[in-house]
C-alpha cells in the first residue's frame, strides 16, 4: 500500500476524543503513517502534546496560536511547547481577514511573532491564509531563508501560487481539491511542482466530494491523494510517493 502523510488535522478537537483509536486504525488502513496536529488555541496545546505522547511514531505535534483566537498568554505558552523535542512546526499561524476577525494589526503582530519563534527554533510554520494572499505573502517574504513555509489549504489562484513557491513555500492541497466545482483548486493541483505538493485534511473542518466535514479524517487523504492523481493525470502512487517524501523533508521526520 501507498504511504501518505496528514500534514494538517486536528485530531486535537473534541470531536475525536471518544474516536481517536478507531480514526487512527481506519487511517492506517488507507495508507497513512503520519499525521501532523496543529494546535490552534490555548486550551489545545496540552492536549496535542498529550496525543504525540500517546502516539509516537503517528502523530506529530505542532504549535501555535490561530488567528481566530489570539491570546498573548497562550503566545506565551507556545515558546515552552516549542522546547518539546517532538513538536515538528509552528502553526496553525496565519492571517484572517474575514469579517468579524480580530483586527489586522492584531493578527499580524501575532503572525511575525511566531515566525520569528520559528525562526529561532529551526522549525517550520502551517500558515493559514483567508482573504489575506497578498499580506501574508509581504509578511513571510522577509523569512524566506529563514523558515520553511506550508501554505495550508491553499485557495489562491495560480498566480499567486507560483510567488509563494518563488519563495520556496509548500503548497498542501485539501478536500477542497476533490470537489467537481472546484476549478481553482483544481488549475492549482494542476500546476504545482511535484517537490513541493504536500496532502492534508485539516479534519475535521473541510468537507471531500464525498463526505461532510464533520466526518473527514485523516483516511480521506486517500481520496485527496486520488484526485490530485486524476487532475495531473499521473499514477496514485506518483502523488503519494511525492507528498509524502516532501513532508518527511519539509517536518523533518525520520
Amino acid at each position: 500500500m501507498e504511504a501518505l502523510i496528514d500534514t494538517h488535522c486536528h485530531l486535537n478537537d473534541p470531536a475525536f476524543n471518544d474516536t481517536i483509536d478507531a480514526v487512527l486504525e481506519r487511517a492506517r488502513q488507507k495508507g497513512v503513517v503520519g499525521c501532523i496536529v496543529p494546535s490552534y488555541d490555548r486550551g489545545s496545546l496540552a492536549r496535542t502534546q498529550e496525543l504525540a505522547r500517546l502516539y509516537p511514531g503517528m502523530i506529530y505535534p505542532a504549535f501555535g496560536i490561530h488567528p481566530w483566537f489570539l491570546d498573548e498568554g497562550a503566545l506565551r505558552d507556545v515558546k515552552g511547547y516549542l522546547e518539546m523535542p517532538e513538536t515538528v512546526c509552528v502553526g496553525e499561524i496565519g492571517l484572517d481577514l474575514s469579517p468579524n476577525m480580530p483586527s489586522g494589526e492584531l493578527q499580524e503582530s501575532f503572525f511575525t511573532a511566531q515566525l520569528e519563534m520559528a525562526a529561532d527554533h529551526l522549525l517550520p510554520v502551517t500558515v493559514h491564509c483567508r482573504k489575506a494572499h497578498e499580506r501574508v505573502y509581504e509578511l513571510v517574504k522577509p523569512f524566506r531563508d529563514r523558515v520553511t513555509v506550508v501554505m495550508h489549504s491553499f485557495s489562491g489562484s495560480v498566480e499567486m501560487m507560483q510567488r509563494f513557491l518563488d519563495l520556496g513555500c509548500y503548497i498542501a492541497f485539501s478536500g477542497s481539491v476533490t470537489r467537481k466545482t472546484a476549478k481553482k483548486y483544481h488549475r492549482c493541483a494542476a500546476a504545482v511542482p511535484l517537490k513541493r505538493l504536500l496532502v492534508e485534511t485539516d479534519a475535521p473542518s473541510i468537507a471531500t466530494q464525498t463526505t461532510v466535514a464533520s466526518r473527514v479524517e485523516p483516511a480521506h487523504c486517500a481520496e485527496i491523494a486520488l484526485k490530485i492523481a486524476e487532475i495531473r493525470g499521473i499514477p496514485y502512487s506518483e502523488v503519494c510517493l511525492h507528498s509524502a517524501s516532501n513532508a518527511l523533508r519539509v517536518f523533518g521526520i525520520r
